[in-house]
């Protein structure tokens, strides 16, 4: 190596070190200043680890003021650079001495790596390849973020999560029957848009009883970390100081925090993008609590409202809350009821037309009337697949409650020693109580659920009830230790007491009453005589809450609990009234006739035909069909974790434990030290609550997808080729080029121009072998060399590859150009199509806001600018050398 006074040159050991500038010779030895650090070096002119760097025509340089120039001419006077070039900024003819050069260089990129001599294993190499295509696929998937989440893959519930989460700005009613899933069809639209960039801050607003089974649902089926602020961590972050939401991205509050006059007003300190209310019809217009949801719904662009009955407090309740959607378009009620009235006029002619498979005619009849635009219901009798409940009720002798209860709690057990067996009663003390008496006296195990265990011992015990090999017969609830959790595995209810709201009842029911329950449910109520649930029983049979939905609820207990309390009282002390309690039921029975029918009559059947349209979800259900791949998932994630240092044990064939390790290159958020089991499979995922569920949207994945496409780790390879019919010494270069429409995150560009890869392969006669060699056909020829030998080869072909790598930029451009004007013709073909669509539909469904219009137009717009310079950069490189044996 020649060494002269102002050339630069890169440290092949410490690439942190930026340029380094040659400043003394002295005999043997060499020094160089590293400008970034201030750092001096000296080194043995024969064996110094430092590689030259120059630039070479139409490579684009930095200098040390800052400013980018692309070179033009490259002099060399005695062994100094001086690149003649053109500034980027103004096209000014410029002179730069290469001691002028910006000291800092971009490190990670390929060609400076492997000037340096940077070169990573070779399978490294293939699994970074691997990742790219991975990434690629994912970006352009219509279902990223509907296809993650620990749930079956129910049309229905996919259909209004796909039709929802891409609209620009969404502002819906989500209104399906208790048990259909409008948490997951929230969570679905949640995620969707967070993966795809259309949503970044969201607030959830639930009843405070749910906040607990929120943040656990949102966790365990789809990933999301959401933050939980009561009052005290309100206090808390004041103290911190700075807005008190703004520490959090995602963010859940319980309903009671709307009616605090500071932390209420906070929320408006922070802008959201998305506003979700859970049992938005809790929350009535007379409520002060209303008018703050009315508030946050104009601060909030986008919202979801969801409530499973939506007119249970009236048609004027109900229009209120459309007003919240959207007030310019619901802003008289005499004008909302007669639309409805006439809508329901037409709901004999979409009937026809869905019997007759006629889908386009009702498609357009469906998109032009109604407001299914702003409001989703769908009901049981519409989706089907629900169980049939039975109700086993045991009229049990006064005495003491609880021994008189255990014991025909005992024989139960007897009977179903085969079966699994929840029981849900309504506090802790009696889950306790049960819990031990069963264990001393009986020597039965029972798992226990309650709101005093943490998130994992609640894991641990679903998982020991529902171990079919060494699981326990039982599992005790307590009430609000059962929300959250669904046990569609079991088949056996046990009403130990009953809740003293029909609502409460309904949510007991409906842990194994919901879609995904393939038998029968066995409802088991022990009825102690002189207790209060003798009162209960008697009044939830007149209703017929047990053998069926019972959407009437909230309105039969505001019209009978102060009477039914009453009794309750009286019956305890042993003084009931037969007669009073017969009154009850009778005037009950009459009550729940009437405002079923009343439900029945305003059902609205454009709605639940708008609500679920199976031939417009075919094509993505197939879609998601074909994109699992799960088993081509735990492939490359297995692959991953080996050269990534994280431990991996299979378990058996559908999970595994995966722990960090002292090898570890990099941590995994959310891996806990002891480790976790994963499984790959959604039906495994789906009995085993306490398995994490890895798909394509996981964040475990989406890490690894990352980290092999935008950092460093393999894209530098050296492969040694032992091919008698080449000659020794032959080499080829294999460039691999990304490009990336810079885009805000708004406007999903991947949704067109996924994160593009181009390859290009070059011999060492600079010939374009690319569409002759296919990009693997020589993986499995070639072998592995030690680094010390491969920097030596580099080192010799260094002046070759960078002439290589730059003749290839043009081949690269070429492809890019190709798969641009393919996907600017997809996204013009596809918003022109969307928006001639709304802009005929507004023209008679006044749900069609102008905003969604605009707002096509204008991202049509700006992709269309954004195609026109996508970033092509060299992502990386392996350079081939045949060495016969």
């Amino acid at each position: 190596m020649q060494f002269i006074p102002g050339q630069r040159w890169l440290s092949e050991t410490e690439m942190e070190q930026g340029l380094g500038m040659v400043t003394q010779l002295q005999g043997r030895m060499v020094s160089v200043l590293f400008p970034v650090t201030g750092e001096m070096r000296q080194y043995a002119i024969s064996e110094a680890p430092l590689a030259r760097y120059q630039l070479f025509v139409d490579e684009v340089g930095q200098h040390g003021d800052g400013w980018s120039f692309r070179v033009t001419q490259v002099d060399d006077d005695s062994g100094v650079l001086t690149y003649h070039g053109i500034r980027e900024d103004n096209e000014e003819k410029v002179l730069v001495p290469e001691s002028q050069l910006a000291a800092q260089v971009a490190t990670n990129q390929p060609l400076t790596r492997i000037l340096a001599g940077k070169l990573d294993r070779l399978d490294m190499y293939n699994l970074r390849l691997r990742a790219q295509r991975h990434l690629q696929t994912w970006q352009g998937n219509p279902a990223a973020g509907l296809m993650g989440a620990r749930a079956e893959l129910l049309p229905h519930q996919l259909y209004i999560a796909a039709t929802v989460a891409d609209r620009h700005q969404p502002r819906v009613l989500l209104a399906d029957e208790v048990g259909l899933g409008k948490t997951i069809e929230a969570g679905l639209i949640m995620h969707r848009r967070l993966l795809t960039g259309r949503s970044e801050r969201i607030l959830v607003v639930v009843p405070d009883s749910l906040a607990h089974q929120w943040l656990v649902e949102l966790l365990r089926r789809f990933n999301l970390q959401f933050s939980l602020f009561d009052i005290e961590r309100c206090e808390q972050a004041a103290i911190d100081g700075g807005a008190v939401f703004a520490s959090e991205q995602l963010v859940l509050v319980p309903q009671s925090l709307l009616s605090h006059p500071m932390w209420s007003g906070e929320l408006f300190e922070v802008e959201w993008d998305l506003l979700v209310i859970d049992e938005a019809h809790q929350v009535a217009p007379e409520d002060k609590r209303f008018q703050v949801l009315k508030r946050l719904t104009e601060h909030v662009s986008s919202l979801l409202m969801l409530t499973a009955t939506p007119e249970q407090a009236g048609i004027a309740a109900h229009f209120s809350r459309l007003q919240l959607l959207d007030p310019d378009r619901f802003n008289s009620f005499e004008r909302f009821t007669e639309e409805q009235a006439n809508y329901r006029e037409l709901a004999p002619q979409a009937e026809a037309l869905a019997q007759a498979r006629k889908t386009a005619e009702l498609d357009e009849l469906l998109d032009n009337y109604g407001t299914g635009r702003v409001m989703f219901r769908n009901s049981r009798a519409h989706i089907g697949g629900f169980p049939t409940r039975h109700l086993c009720n045991y009229e049990l002798p006064a005495g003491d409650s609880l021994a008189v209860r255990f014991n025909w709690l005992v024989e139960l057990l007897k009977q179903h020693k085969n079966d699994k067996l929840v029981l849900i009663c309504r506090h802790t003390e009696t889950v306790l109580a049960l819990h031990e008496m069963l264990r001393v006296q009986q020597g039965v195990h029972a798992a226990v659920f309650h709101e005093g265990l943490s998130l994992l011992e609640r894991d641990r015990a679903a998982a020991y009830f529902a171990s079919p090999e060494d699981g326990c017969p039982i599992l005790l609830c307590s009430e609000i230790g059962s929300e959250g959790r669904n046990f569609q595995f079991s088949q056996h209810l046990i009403l130990f007491d009953l809740p003293h709201h029909p609502d409460l009842l309904e949510q007991r029911i409906g842990r194994l009453d919901r879609i995904g329950q393939q038998a029968d449910i066995f409802i088991h109520v022990p009825v102690v005589e002189n207790t209060a649930e003798q009162v209960l029983f008697a009044w939830y049979q007149a209703m017929q809450a047990f053998t069926q939905t019972n959407a009437i609820g909230e309105s039969i207990f505001r019209q009978f609990a102060e009477r039914v309390h009453e009794l309750i009282d009286v019956n305890e002390i042993g003084q009931l009234d037969e007669l009073e309690l017969a009154q009850l039921v009778s005037d009950t029975e009459i009550a729940a006739a009437e405002l079923r029918d009343s439900v029945e009559a305003g059902r609205d059947r454009l709605q639940e035909l708008n609500a679920f349209r199976p031939h417009q979800i075919e094509a993505l259900l197939e879609h998601i069909r074909l994109n699992e791949k799960a088993d081509e998932l735990q492939s490359f994630m297995e692959s991953f974790w080996a050269r990534f240092g994280v431990d991996y044990d299979r378990l058996d064939e559908y999970s595994g434990w995966l722990r960090p390790s002292d090898q570890m290159r990099v941590p995994v958020a959310g891996l806990a030290d002891e480790g976790i089991t994963v499984t790959f499979s959604r039906e495994h995922a789906l009995t085993h609550e306490d398995v994490a569920y890895l798909t394509w949207d996981h964040p475990f994945v989406q890490q690894a997808l990352e980290l092999l496409s935008f950092d460093t780790y393999g894209c530098t390879a050296l492969g040694i080729l032992k091919n008698r019919a080449l000659p020794a010494g032959a080499w080829f270069i294999e460039l691999t080029f990304s490009s990336l429409v810079m885009a805000p995150k708004q406007l999903v560009a991947n949704e067109f121009y996924p994160r593009q890869t181009f390859r290009v392969l070059l011999d060492s006669q600079g010939r374009d072998l690319t569409d002759k060699v296919a990009a693997n056909a020589l993986d499995s020829q070639l072998q592995f060399i030690d680094k010390k030998q491969g920097r030596l080869l580099v080192k010799q072909l260094r002046r070759e590859c960078q002439q290589a790598i730059q003749q290839a930029w043009h081949s690269a451009e070429q492809q890019q150009q190709v798969v641009t004007n393919q996907a600017l013709e997809k996204m013009q073909q596809q918003l022109n199509q969307q928006f001639a669509r709304l802009e005929k539909l507004k023209q008679r469904n006044p749900m069609v806001r102008q905003t969604e219009l605009d707002a096509i137009e204008l991202r049509k717009a700006e992709l269309q600018q954004a195609f026109k310079s996508p970033l092509l950069q060299l992502d990386s490189v392996r350079l081939i050398v045949n060495i016969p044996a």
